[in-house]
């Protein structure tokens, strides 16, 4: 397993690697605009990477092969990009990261970890669901939240199809 690390601010060509071979997965259910589209943008990694929100997995040569990016958002912790890249993925990389991010929201004392996602793609929704998060409503969570979700509808993202989940820390 992948040892999991903060990230180093000059790596972020490597995370857009990571992030395009984790979005290539999105080809396979239709959705290749996913596939084919931007990644996290740099000085928004950057604010993350000075913060110590952002995470790598590292393998043994120390390169990333999955990360996690989170932020405050409404007074939680929101998880704005989890990645895996294609060939290291279903070996708990990913869930790793997650844990990664629970602990750290644990220890600054957020109520919560959020995200938003897909609620019907088994790598999404199904996933955070097996690490105890479940769907709330956006509003629920606050107005951040509720811009997000209309910042990834803008983006083409179907509304129908994303939501927010919770994982409560109290």
């Amino acid at each position: 397993m992948p040892r999991i690390r903060t990230a180093r601010c000059h790596e972020f060509e490597k995370l857009a690697l990571v992030e395009q071979s984790a979005a290539s997965l999105f080809r396979d259910v239709g959705l290749a605009w996913l596939a084919d589209g931007e990644t996290m943008d740099a000085a928004d990694l950057l604010t993350m990477c000075r913060a110590g929100t952002l995470w790598i997995a590292a393998d043994d040569a120390d390169e990333p092969v999955g990360f996690l990016a989170g932020r405050q958002l409404d007074s939680m912790f929101y998880i704005a990009e989890v990645s895996v890249a294609r060939s290291s993925q279903r070996q708990g990389i990913g869930a790793a990261l997650v844990a990664t991010a629970i602990e750290f929201a644990r220890t600054k004392r957020f109520s919560a970890v959020t995200l938003t996602t897909y609620r019907d793609l088994s790598w999404n929704a199904p996933f955070y669901s097996k690490l105890g998060f479940v769907e709330i409503d956006a509003a629920e969570a606050g107005s951040g939240h509720v811009a997000q979700l209309h910042a990834e509808a803008k983006a083409g993202h179907d509304l129908g199809r994303r939501c927010v989940m919770m994982k409560s820390l109290r």
